[in-house]
């Protein structure tokens, strides 16, 4: 079953928040989700352990030697692994990385994020060469105002494409309700519209991006299988 990673070298993207949208979204959709907290913090961790019903099991960081029998056992349970990395490149990186069927790289549409989430994909391609196969990945902006694209985003994008740089068409938008989860450690599906304003777009916004992250999933399969 496929394996989606979450990586980037650069904190407070989102990087963690959009791990637990598409998981406890596939999870309302009844998909069977594993998601292994591989980042220090253990901010899902801590969120699943707060959580009365997160709809998902949830795995605290592994060590270097147990993250690939980890990532295969869980594959091998469910429909969809989620792996949530550490920012930093380390070898549980780099292992996490070489079982992943998909690399999402969250960044805001800032130079500097920009800037760091080349380092990112410099790791997934580096370590595509050392296994003799490419890995896929995609960029995800987040934060993003969802009234207006901004000149940043707007140039950003037109240089990931220049570069061919896949990137998400579904952005995730700046909502008090992504923030509320973590809140009331509830999934964004659990959330009730008087714990907080804008519930209904926030929830359309995340299921665009589940079901865009699947459709990516769905066609590398016919790709492969085409092959």
């Amino acid at each position: 079953m496929p394996v989606i990673s979450f990586a980037s070298p650069k904190g407070g993207v989102g990087k963690s928040t959009s791990a637990l949208l598409l998981a406890s979204g596939l999870a309302a959709a009844n998909a069977s989700v594993t998601v292994i907290d591989g980042d220090p913090n253990k901010t899902l961790q801590g969120w699943a352990e707060s959580s009365d019903n997160s709809g998902f099991e949830v795995i605290g960081l592994p060590s270097d030697d147990e993250i690939i029998d980890i990532i295969e056992a869980s594959a091998a349970k469910s429909q969809f692994v989620i792996v949530d990395l550490e920012g930093t490149a380390n070898l549980a990186m780099s292992r996490a990385i070489s079982r992943t069927d998909l690399v999402i790289i969250p960044l805001q549409a800032s130079p500097v994020d920009a800037r760091q989430a080349s380092r990112a994909i410099k790791l997934v391609i580096n370590e595509g060469k050392a296994l003799r196969r490419s890995i896929p990945y995609r960029m995800l902006f987040t934060r993003v105002n969802p009234a207006i694209a901004t000149r940043d985003e707007k140039e950003i994008r037109a240089q990931f494409i220049a570069s061919e740089i896949a990137t998400f068409q579904t952005a995730i938008n700046d909502r008090a309700a992504f923030r509320a989860m973590f809140t009331h450690y509830v999934s964004l599906w659990d959330l009730k519209p008087e714990d907080v304003n804008g519930l209904d777009k926030a929830q359309q916004n995340a299921a665009k991006f589940v079901r865009e992250v699947t459709e990516v999933i769905r066609g590398q399969i016919g790709n492969a299988e085409a092959a």
